[in-house]
């Protein structure tokens, strides 16, 4: 998924993107990716999904996804090979945000996600006062030949609370979810999934406290 060697090299810039803006790309193997997308279509086909529900920590709100899920549990006899890998690459990556950012990330958690024609997941935030284990939070695509009028974007927004007071909510990021892409960012930060057109597949989590 990442590089096997010079992994400090790999995530220097990002790492200082993600500082500075909250927000970061980091390019992820599209062969790994493709493989990825074969466990998740498989499980997909076989009924192994369930219909998303809202973790404590995310705002609450009615009509706020409708997306579907799989979790990746590193300890299931059932996980595969591809899966295991990226289990392990994210691993590395949560001691290198330990590091770099000096904070408590003591575990991370991920699930595939579908969403076909139609479905969303509304503005939201992936951590709240109440609960703010969660620290940052990636999305990785997994979706081949997507066009733009195919929808289903990460939008994110700017934390800027004089906008905010004056009912402006301005554009952070919007990536279109291109197979070997992966946007990393700080789960305090408001983002959303935009309706989508073509079923679309992304394997998604948190790194957590």
């Amino acid at each position: 998924m990442f590089p096997a060697n010079d992994l400090l090299k790999f995530f220097e810039k990002p790492f200082e993107k993600l500082s500075t803006d909250n927000w970061a790309l980091l390019p992820v193997d599209t062969g790994f990716c493709t493989e990825l997308l074969n466990s998740a279509e498989n499980k997909f086909n076989s009924n192994q999904f369930k219909v998303a529900a809202l973790a404590r920590s995310v705002t609450p709100q009615l009509d706020l996804r409708n997306d579907s899920t799989f979790w990746l549990d590193a300890k299931s006899s059932a996980l595969s090979d591809i899966e295991a890998a990226a289990l392990q690459q994210l691993g590395l990556l949560a001691a290198m945000l330990k590091n770099h950012f000096r904070v408590s990330i003591t575990e991370f958690e991920c699930h595939y996600a579908v969403y076909p024609v139609g479905h969303y997941y509304r503005k939201h935030i992936d951590t709240t006062a109440a609960n703010n284990k969660r620290v940052f939070s990636f999305v990785i695509y997994l979706n081949h030949s997507w066009q733009p009028d195919d929808g289903g974007e990460l939008q994110g927004y700017a934390q800027d609370v004089e906008n905010k007071k004056n009912n402006q909510e301005p554009l952070l990021f919007r990536i279109p979810p291109k197979i070997g892409t992966m946007i990393l960012f700080k789960s305090d930060l408001e983002h959303e999934v935009l309706t989508t057109y073509k079923k679309r597949y992304s394997l998604t989590g948190w790194f957590r406290r």
